[in-house]
């Protein structure tokens, strides 16, 4: 029977899994930012509001959002590789 309290580390095969979680929201992040991208240089729109939301997307919204997916990809990586790292000590 697993015992919580017994438990020293990480459980690996749920790190693995949020691991796996983490790219997948990653990849779906990607996917919006790019929907969003083409959306905006296909919709024919005009005037200060779309210049400025433009601007926006272009300045700093798009940038961040690529970044925070770039972040996730970076922290799922890590995960997994905690998660050899446990399995390296716990079975040595």
């Amino acid at each position: 029977m697993y015992d919580r309290s017994r438990f020293y580390g990480i459980d690996t095969q749920y790190t693995r899994d949020q691991s796996q979680r983490m790219d997948s929201h990653a990849t779906e992040l990607k996917g919006v930012v790019d929907s969003v991208s083409a959306l905006v240089d296909q919709v024919l729109w005009i005037g200060p509001a779309a210049d400025r939301f433009k601007q926006d997307w272009d300045g700093a919204l798009r940038p961040e959002l690529a970044q925070a997916a770039d972040s996730l990809r970076e922290n799922a990586a890590e995960l997994r590789r905690r998660a050899d790292l446990q399995d390296e000590v716990s079975n040595s």
